[in-house]
């Protein structure tokens, strides 16, 4: 498993060559030390575990590389347990009506004609990325996999990451009534290098 995550980590070209070593090492690491199949995703206990027990040993900027390596691997393990497209039909007429419901859960809290195209857009997105779930099989986990998604396949900037984040919070919270306190350990998409 872990030489296609190094495969998978070559083709995306978001890190340097010399720094992939690490990102498996860290990894390897994590699942030995809690004793896990390298194909299971870890919960945010089992994460916040080891970067503790490795904040103890380590310099921040290490916990932090072994942080993101686990994000990765994490989307990585995500994209490779996904069903193939066209498997499952996702159910139209409710993500329809869902987006109607948003639509009154945001004019209801009087926000704006811009954020109510912005989250309904980002509403669709989300929706097309869950292909075949129906809004009421959504958990945390799909919000965390998308912004994942955004960062690593359309490498969005950070402030398109915190819209899509907030946009399917709000989601969430007001219009599907269920609970994202989980954290979410969603690969964070990085700022441009400005040329000087």
């Amino acid at each position: 498993m872990l030489r296609s995550f190094e495969t998978f980590l070559n083709k995306k070209g978001s890190l340097r060559p010399q720094y992939i070593p690490y990102y498996l090492k860290g990894v390897s690491d994590c699942y030995h030390l809690l004793n896990q199949p390298p194909s299971t995703r870890l919960n945010s206990d089992q994460k916040k575990q080891f970067l503790s027990d490795m904040g103890k040993i380590y310099e921040d900027r290490q916990a932090n590389q072994v942080d993101t390596a686990l994000r990765l691997y994490d989307y990585f393990l995500s994209r490779t347990s996904l069903p193939k497209t066209g498997d499952l039909c996702p159910d139209k007429e409710s993500w329809r009506s869902l987006e109607e419901k948003m639509r009154e859960a945001l004019r209801l809290r009087q926000r704006s004609l811009s954020t109510e195209k912005t989250y309904l857009l980002w509403l669709r997105n989300f929706g097309n990325f869950v292909n075949g779930k129906t809004p009421h099989q959504l958990e945390g986990r799909d919000l965390q996999d998308f912004l994942s998604e955004l960062a690593v396949e359309k490498k969005v900037s950070p402030s398109a990451q915190n819209q899509a984040l907030n946009a399917i919070v709000f989601l969430y919270r007001h219009v599907l009534d269920k609970n994202t306190e989980q954290v979410l350990s969603a690969v964070r998409a990085k700022r441009a290098d400005l040329a000087p």
